[in-house]
């Protein structure tokens, strides 16, 4: 049996060009998992804050904090990276300020929150404006035709590097008696541990795209890169199928940023346990490895904006579905003498909710590749990081929302989020968005 034809990447030229970018997408997922979604919040509140009254508040002004300053930098630190060619540096540099910082949370001790955030913001920031840096390698690394082979590839190894993450993770609280939120400061250690080993491959064999661009002479870098700034505005027009994704990936970026945040604590509403939300998790991220399938092997051919729609009505019909089984499971918990409501439908929407999360972030990132002048692929991706974190503070609407109105209402509220999105996406016409990508390239070919 010929098991190279299971391989998606088969026949691709710079395979250890791919493989060392696949490695920090590897590497990342270390932070956002191990520190963002499990552990890091908890022990923040419970060891660091220690007051029920505050607690909640100082970590969303901290984790909030590192996500307006990552979503005012991510434009400008793309373009100045254009400026001079430095996507690599700029990428690397972020790796070892999270991994180190990230090693660091273990040293906060009880009322330490000055540290704690003088700590987790850089880590937080470096680790966000990051993600901004490796994607705008993709137009370098895939054809036109592989964009959406090489990024969904390649968010099916984070995938599963997050569910071997978090199998060792729960391993060894259970083998070592770790449960305890002030044990798991050997976490932190090895979070940021995993987090530079898997930079290293990055550092030693990604290369900088050879890509040509232009050099504002006599100007200093980060005049350069407003100037830079000022040049894509000037001409958005050109570029208008590239501003409405970006403009529909905020809305649907807050879909995603609703589920990473809200999915195992909307879980555990309806009667999920602590050992049943640690698998509902699990559940998620193999639906999530599921769902990198679809962009790996048929996006190219069926399309990024038909397949980008097609996630979404999928995440719409889903949102929809998930309000529903949560009015009737409130309005179920008002009748007198009522048992428990079932909770197997939550299985079943947590399984698509993950596959969405999988496919849609994986083509998200394809499709800004596809549209993106590769000269100007860390400008463009600085402004798609800046959407995402907008994403991650309109999520706010949501969580009001749910406490003033209840769950059914906020759930309706994130589907019409993808709604929008979905109606912003049919207006995106991806030929004629590449063919200007390939004209803005020429004319800098040109000048160069």
């Amino acid at each position: 049996m010929n098991l190279r034809r299971f391989y998606p990447l088969d026949g691709l030229p710079q395979q250890r060009q791919l493989w060392s970018w696949i490695s920090f997408d590897v590497a990342n997922q270390s932070f956002t998992l191990i520190i963002n979604t499990l552990l890091f919040s908890i022990f923040f509140s419970e060891i660091v804050v220690r007051d029920d009254a505050i607690d909640d508040r100082l970590w969303a002004l901290t984790y909030g904090s590192s996500m307006l300053l990552c979503a005012l930098f991510s434009p400008i630190a793309g373009a100045m990276a254009d400026e001079r060619a430095w996507k690599k540096r700029c990428l690397i540099g972020t790796g070892v300020v999270c991994g180190v910082f990230t090693c660091a949370l273990a040293f906060i001790q009880p009322g330490q929150i000055w540290l704690a955030a003088l700590l987790y913001i850089p880590a937080n920031f470096a680790f966000s404006i990051g993600e901004n840096f490796l994607s705008s390698f993709l137009p370098g690394l895939a054809k036109q035709d592989q964009m959406g082979k090489v990024s969904g590839f390649s968010w099916a190894c984070s995938y599963s590097a997050a569910l071997l993450l978090l199998i060792f993770t729960a391993g060894l609280m259970l083998a070592a008696g770790l449960a305890s939120p002030d044990q798991w400061r050997p976490f932190f250690v090895f979070s940021g541990l995993w987090f530079l080993a898997f930079t290293i491959p990055t550092a030693l064999w990604l290369k900088e795209p050879a890509i040509p661009h232009t050099v504002h002479v006599g100007r200093n870098l980060l005049t350069a890169g407003f100037v830079r700034l000022g040049e894509s505005i000037r001409n958005v027009a050109r570029f208008r199928d590239l501003a409405l994704l970006l403009v529909a990936s905020l809305f649907y970026g807050t879909g995603m940023s609703v589920v990473i945040f809200f999915a195992s604590k909307l879980a555990g509403e309806y009667g999920f346990s602590q050992v049943n939300l640690v698998v509902f998790v699990a559940v998620i991220t193999v639906s999530g490895i599921l769902g990198t399938f679809l962009p790996t092997v048929y996006q190219d051919r069926m399309g990024h904006r038909r397949s980008t729609l097609l996630y979404l009505y999928v995440w719409i019909a889903t949102s929809v579905a998930f309000a529903l089984y949560a009015y009737l499971a409130e309005a179920h918990g008002r009748v007198p003498g009522a048992g428990p409501y079932p909770t197997w439908p939550l299985w079943i929407i947590g399984n698509l909710l993950g596959f969405g999360l999988g496919s849609l972030g994986a083509s998200n990132r394809a499709f800004v590749g596809f549209l993106a002048p590769p000269s100007r692929a860390g400008e463009v991706f600085g402004l798609w990081g800046l959407m995402f974190k907008l994403a991650a503070i309109m999520t706010f609407p949501f969580a009001w929302i749910k406490d003033t109105m209840g769950t059914p209402a906020a759930l309706l509220l994130l589907a019409g989020f993808l709604i929008v999105g979905a109606a912003i996406t049919l207006f995106v016409d991806e030929k004629r968005g590449h063919a200007a990508a390939l004209e803005d390239e020429s004319a800098t070919i040109a000048k160069s």
